[in-house]
């Protein structure tokens, strides 16, 4: 096998990689408006029309076919533990790792407004954990009486990775309600110790199957010989692969890669957390590669939460223009989510500069939320702790994305991602300085499939595909 062809099935285009896996290249791209809403196989077809004319049916026969999905924006998950630190945020870890999306998260004992909270939800899991091994179930068993109660209209499965003293009586209680259950190993077993695999696992497994069945990607399997992953899933395997290396080529060591979208931005971080300037660290374990993504941030169904989180009065401030123009751009892109700047509008170059000043927002509120921080306590064990991820290690930050790769101001974007003055004060844990680059070719969602067929080639188009800036 020479040739590999990496599709991926989102909700705006479907878009396809060809790969020369010996040369570690990537030979051609295409894409097309998406078809997922209809029928994903027309959207498929165009492509491999495409790439047919390209490289020949002969080879197009022989050539290994894989695919993620981001379409619909992944698989949508509540995630319901004990302690905001340890099990809640462990679980967030894992589903985000898995490529999720997380509507919501819930700490400590469930009400009865949580529960209608999430019965309103369009959810398709939930994720529920909390618990060392052998210790108290008293709150986990209150949590699942709520969540069987749920209206019998919700039919929600309920992932389990909790402390397994409870399962059997778990799973008697969930099967007089019918109520579908997975169990998995606790996922934080013991103090210091996290067990996230098998949860993620787990849910990218759910993932797969649910996505065909219910996205309207059923009728493409044939033609494919797999769906592998959720594209967020693929990127932040993609982005491990690029910071360690394989036996036969070097990674780039600690990185960032920064991707905004329309609705949503998503920040991936490759680094061992240490202790910054000796505080004592709290909560559960931060994982090497570590995924969160910000649902409020965004260029186009999210502009608007994103100046509201930069304050309209700033933003107003920062464009040089009125609030009462800032409010008719948003609206401008509310309206139409597909709205780009025409070369030929007279007002180009300023909506042009108001997409650059939103991604700077985006980029900068998304990586103060990935990152740890220091605070001061008064205690006779220590005078600070760190709560979160330490940053500070990260020597290379890339964008991905439209918003960044197209921008024009791609260096300006990425460098909101950097230690600021304030962020010193605030003892934010941010890298001082980094190599600024982007994924100028878009393949880092492929390279992740790639990496399972052959990690010398993933590793070889990603570092093609990148760009200083």
């Amino acid at each position: 096998m020479k040739t590999a062809i990496l599709i991926d099935f989102g909700s705006t285009f479907t878009k396809a990689v060809v790969a020369d896996i010996r040369a570690g290249q990537v030979i051609y791209t295409a894409r097309t408006p998406s078809t997922v809403h209809t029928n994903a196989r027309e959207g498929l077809e165009v492509c491999y029309d495409k790439i047919r004319k390209e490289i020949g049916a002969n080879q197009f026969l022989h050539a290994k076919k894989l695919a993620t999905s981001s379409a619909a924006g992944g698989l949508r998950m509540v995630v319901v533990g004990l302690t905001e630190t340890l099990s809640n945020s462990a679980g967030r870890n894992a589903a985000f790792g898995a490529g999720a999306k997380i509507l919501k998260s819930y700490s400590g004992i469930l009400t009865d407004s949580d529960i209608h909270e999430i019965e309103a939800m369009n959810v398709e899991i939930i994720l529920f954990c909390g618990g060392y091994e052998g210790g108290n179930i008293a709150i986990i068993r209150h949590n699942a009486h709520m969540l069987s109660c749920m209206s019998a209209n919700t039919s929600v499965p309920i992932i389990y990775a909790g402390n397994s003293n409870f399962i059997r009586e778990l799973k008697i209680l969930l099967y007089l309600k019918h109520r579908e259950l997975f169990v998995v190993s606790n996922i934080i077993p013991t103090v210091g110790v996290l067990n996230s695999l098998p949860t993620e696992t787990l849910i990218r497994n759910i993932f797969l199957e649910r996505i065909t069945n219910m996205k309207g990607l059923g009728e493409v399997k044939k033609a494919l010989d797999a769906i592998v992953m959720p594209t967020p899933a693929s990127v932040l395997q993609a982005g491990e692969l690029l910071s360690l290396g394989c036996e036969e080529e070097d990674g780039l060591g600690p990185l960032m890669i920064v991707d905004i979208g329309g609705a949503t931005t998503d920040i991936h971080s490759y680094c061992i957390s240490t202790a910054a300037d000796g505080a004592k660290m709290i909560g559960a374990e931060e994982p090497y590669l570590k995924r969160t993504v910000e649902g409020d941030l965004g260029l186009r169904e999210s502009c608007g939460l994103t100046i509201g989180e930069a304050g309209v009065a700033n933003a107003a401030a920062d464009f040089n223009i009125t609030e009462e123009e800032i409010q008719c751009s948003i609206d401008r892109r509310l309206k139409n989510i597909e709205f780009l700047p025409k070369n030929d509008s007279p007002d180009c170059k300023a909506e042009l500069l108001f997409d650059q000043q939103i991604a700077r927002y985006a980029c900068r509120f998304a990586v103060r939320r990935h990152a740890g921080k220091v605070e001061d306590v008064h205690s006779k064990i220590c005078s600070q702790i760190q709560r979160g991820k330490n940053l500070r290690p990260v020597k290379t930050i890339i964008g991905t994305g439209g918003p960044v790769i197209n921008s024009g101001s791609s260096r300006g974007i990425l460098e909101e991602a950097l230690k600021t003055s304030k962020d010193d004060k605030l003892k934010i844990l941010l890298p001082e300085s980094a190599r600024l680059m982007i994924d100028q070719d878009y393949v880092f969602y492929a390279a992740g499939m790639l990496k399972k067929i052959n990690p010398l080639a993933a590793i070889r188009i990603m570092k093609n595909s990148l760009r200083e800036v």
